[in-house]
């Protein structure tokens, strides 16, 4: 094989190269912009033109839908592209395995049937675990109501996801009066059960759970797995890998970026990418470390950033692009008014433009009627503006990108909302705090091609700005404020 190898316009570097020419099981570790599609695309196409492998012996899994119908448009060849759960669907469907889904309001419509009808024993522990002192029907007419049906919907499926018992969940040390409401949720669940069972419905998890349990009568030929953003990956979905890589023996290549795990909320577990070498035979770890979208000094001063969690892997990213101003500090009093002055500059050099928020609301904050707003789109001065929360905004990229309301308050950035204790309980949490709104906060201030703006109150900056700002002094010596 030639030492270069092209993927449409682009030429895989050393690094990509180094999973090109390995047959073992691989982890492989990226960083923000190294190019991890094109990478995927490239060890596709080598199996196919190289090791004369067939597009049907190649099972690739991505995460969303979209990422999905990205690397579909490029292959251009017979290559299974799917997600975890259209896999399930389909291994499922060559199992001859009859089902229906069910609808996604089942299990909320189970809850509140539940506390609308249940015992007064469970009236009152209820009320006593959440400190109220009104009567259960005034409870039932409360946000804290919603607050419990969701906190009880959230326990669930992340009691699916990581596969728990209901042993190994109350053997964990919950207080006697945890236990009495842990006692709610599992009649509760098994409601759930039962309903579903009674009508043959499954909702999206037991897609991925009975599909694992029905592998054995499936024929299947992948000779390789590849699977992207593989640090957002969940234990029923690695036994589900697991098992398909038993009997059919295929080897198995993951990508992830474990400083961009960001979806701990919804059952991701980093521990299983930090764990990939004990969890699989013979792997080959390769790093990917050259970036192609931030400049050397921003992807150093956002490594140093991430890398204050001692449990992420030690990483040194490089780039050929500079930026002597990469981070643009924008303290101010009004939002609005600043947030057109940023706008009112930039529209001026440029018409790729990014804002991104912490939590979906806090635009409101900063528009007035001057702005149009329509979903993902900010309408400013007749230029289109892409509008996104920091969650939905991984793996896009844009030339400027401006951060809304890094400030030092309860829905800021950090957001310091707290789980609830039976959530952290119940979730491996060995972590520095805030470490996953860290590794947020870091995809945001990725995002940018050019220059990110970190817009803040003036009087209560963000802890993060703050430690932000002594690695930018450090490292390049002088703070860039927006004026």
């Amino acid at each position: 094989m030639s030492k270069n190898f092209i993927v449409g316009k682009y030429e895989l570097d050393d690094f990509q190269m180094k999973l090109l020419n390995t047959d073992q099981n691989s982890l492989v570790i990226a960083g923000a912009g190294s190019g991890k599609t094109l990478t995927i695309l490239g060890k596709i196409n080598y199996l196919i033109e190289n090791k004369k492998c067939m597009p049907e012996e190649i099972l690739v899994i991505s995460f969303t839908n979209a990422s999905v119908n990205d690397i579909k448009t490029k292959i251009k060849k017979n290559v299974n592209v799917y997600t975890f759960h259209k896999l399930a669907i389909s291994l499922l469907k060559k199992a001859n395995y009859e089902y229906t889904l069910c609808s996604s309001n089942l299990l909320q419509y189970i809850v509140e049937e539940f506390l609308k009808t249940c015992d007064k024993k469970y009236q009152k522990t209820i009320l006593k675990f959440l400190n109220i002192s009104n009567t259960y029907n005034h409870f039932l007419n409360s946000n804290n109501y919603s607050s419990f049906c969701n906190l009880i919907i959230t326990f669930i499926n992340l009691y699916k996801t990581n596969n728990l018992s209901i042993n190994n969940t109350i053997n964990k040390k919950f207080t006697n009066l945890e236990k009495q409401i842990l006692t709610i949720i599992f009649k509760i669940y098994y409601n759930y059960i039962i309903e579903k069972q009674s009508t043959q419905k499954f909702d999206f998890d037991d897609l991925i759970i009975y599909a694992t349990k029905n592998i054995k009568n499936i024929k299947l030929n992948y000779k390789y797995i590849i699977i992207d953003e593989f640090q957002d990956t969940s234990l029923i979905r690695l036994e589900l890998i697991s098992e398909i890589q038993r009997i059919t023996n295929s080897k198995i290549i993951v990508v992830g970026d474990d400083f961009q795990s960001i979806y701990r909320f919804s059952g991701c577990n980093l521990n299983i990418f930090l764990n990939f070498e004990n969890l699989f035979k013979n792997v080959n770890k390769i790093k990917l470390v050259n970036t192609y979208r931030n400049s050397l000094e921003l992807i150093n001063i956002a490594s140093s950033f991430i890398q204050k969690n001692p449990l992420q892997i030690k990483k040194n990213l490089i780039s050929n692009k500079k930026c002597n101003s990469p981070l643009i500090f924008v303290p101010f009093s009004s939002g609005i008014k600043t947030l057109k002055k940023i706008l009112n500059y930039l529209i001026s050099i440029t018409n790729d433009i990014m804002i991104l928020s912490r939590n979906n609301k806090d635009i409101y904050k900063y528009i007035d009627n001057d702005f149009q707003y329509n979903g993902n789109i900010i309408i400013y001065q007749n230029i289109n503006i892409k509008y996104y929360t920091v969650h939905r905004s991984k793996g896009l990229e844009s030339e400027y990108v401006i951060v809304l309301n890094c400030n030092n308050e309860l829905l800021g950035f950090p957001n310091k909302i707290e789980n609830n204790i039976l959530i952290e309980k119940l979730l491996p949490n060995n972590e520095m705090k805030y470490a996953e709104e860290r590794r947020l906060f870091y995809v945001a201030i990725t995002r940018c091609k050019e220059k990110t703006f970190l817009m803040y109150n003036k009087n209560i900056p963000s802890p993060f700005i703050k430690e932000i700002k002594k690695i930018v002094k450090k490292q390049l010596s002088k703070i860039n404020y927006f004026h």
